[in-house]
């Protein structure tokens, strides 16, 4: 019975060495943001780095000082290259793990890339495809570096959390990797990567400037094919034709001059597709609710809403000609088609189905369901 027992005692170490090659948390280096650039035939990866202990801020704590923000930039022929070239200076194991968002450089679009880095992502398991995907023009390393207000990490900035600024004012709707890949693999389907860009000059903390992320557009890009760039001045009418949008702007003009700010919330649409004479038509019909949050001029309820329902229309049909020109379909109308009718869609389409008149009627229906403190004449 004892020789069991000493052998039981000498076997217990190797049982529980099934721990020693895991890493411990405090030993590793986690990315939150990747950026990726192209140049000269070689990638630049720009790796965003936190320290995770300064990310959480207790309630009524202010935090004295900025908490750190590492950059680190790696280079290479390859993308695998450019991040061997950091793990050479990252002094502990680098974790991609917790990458929330990637940034895709414009030249790396023109440059027709983004396939290869999509590829090595696919492969490598570590990057979730819940990340949110975005684009810019600026300096990599000038976006992953901007920090929101109060001296938080960049966690709370709209490069990884978007979704809070999205429900305030719903412009454009931001993308998670998942969502991209699957558009710009669909046939009838325009993909778009929404655009950040860093701000200097609108806000102040005790009278310095501090540099924020904001929108500044969306680039188009469809498997390995990049199209165009669109600002947001040109994409207006986007949101009205997006299921997600929450919450939306609306400034009216008559003879120039404003005569009231509407907030419209929720629109619905529908797109109904017809072929004759072997080009694509699309009827469009909008519904949406609107709140007045301003009011500049003595106007009837209904020609606030005949207002409204004009700049509306003006908006879809103005980023329509403006995105037809690109030869974007930036509606997915021909989707519209693909699905309802897909022999009539493989037999009209080549490169895509529309025509500079294609968007044929749009029917918008405004309804004016409250009016804060102003009161409205019928």
């Amino acid at each position: 019975m004892n020789t069991y027992k000493f052998t039981a005692v000498l076997l217990l170490p190797f049982l529980l060495t099934g721990c020693w090659s895991k890493y411990e948390v405090q030993n590793m280096n986690y990315a939150t943001a990747v950026g990726i650039d192209y140049a000269e035939g070689q990638y630049i990866i720009y790796a965003q780095l936190l320290d995770f202990s300064t990310v959480a801020k207790l309630e009524g704590q202010q935090k004295a000082e900025q908490p750190p923000v590492w950059i680190g930039r790696g280079k290479g022929i390859s993308f695998s290259e450019a991040a061997n070239d950091l793990y050479s200076t990252s002094q502990q194991r680098l974790n991609w793990g917790q990458i929330s968002a990637i940034l895709f450089s414009e030249r790396l679009l023109k440059e027709r890339k983004v396939g290869e880095v999509l590829e090595l992502i696919d492969r490598y398991r570590e990057i979730r495809y819940l990340a949110w995907v975005f684009s810019t023009r600026d300096p990599l390393d000038e976006v992953l570096i901007a920090t929101p207000f109060f001296r938080l990490s960049p966690i709370g900035s709209i490069l990884h959390n978007p979704e809070q600024n999205y429900r305030q004012r719903s412009i454009l709707a931001p993308i998670r990797l998942q969502k991209f890949v699957m558009d710009s693999n669909e046939k009838a389907r325009t993909s778009y990567i929404p655009e950040l860009s860093v701000r200097k000059d609108q806000w102040k903390e005790s009278q310095k400037p501090h540099e924020l992320l904001r929108y500044s557009g969306i680039q188009i890009y469809d498997k390995d094919k990049y199209y165009a760039r669109m600002s947001l001045e040109e994409i207006k009418g986007l949101p009205w034709l997006n299921k997600h949008t929450i919450r939306l702007p609306v400034d009216l003009f008559s003879d120039n001059k404003l005569v009231a700010v509407l907030v419209a919330e929720k629109p619905e649409y529908d797109v109904k597709p017809r072929v004759k004479y072997d080009k694509a038509y699309f009827d469009i019909s909008v519904k949406v609710k609107a709140g007045v949050n301003e009011l500049h001029a003595d106007v009837t309820e209904q020609e606030l809403t005949q207002l409204a329902q004009k700049e509306i229309e003006h908006q879809i049909r103005q980023t329509f000609q403006t995105a037809f020109e690109k030869r974007i379909d930036i509606y997915n109308l021909g989707e519209s088609l693909f699905r309802k009718n897909p022999y009539e869609w493989k037999r009209i389409a080549s490169g895509t189905v529309l025509n500079k008149d294609s968007l044929r009627n749009i029917n918008v229906n405004v309804q004016i369901v409250y009016s804060g403190r102003y009161k409205l004449s019928p």
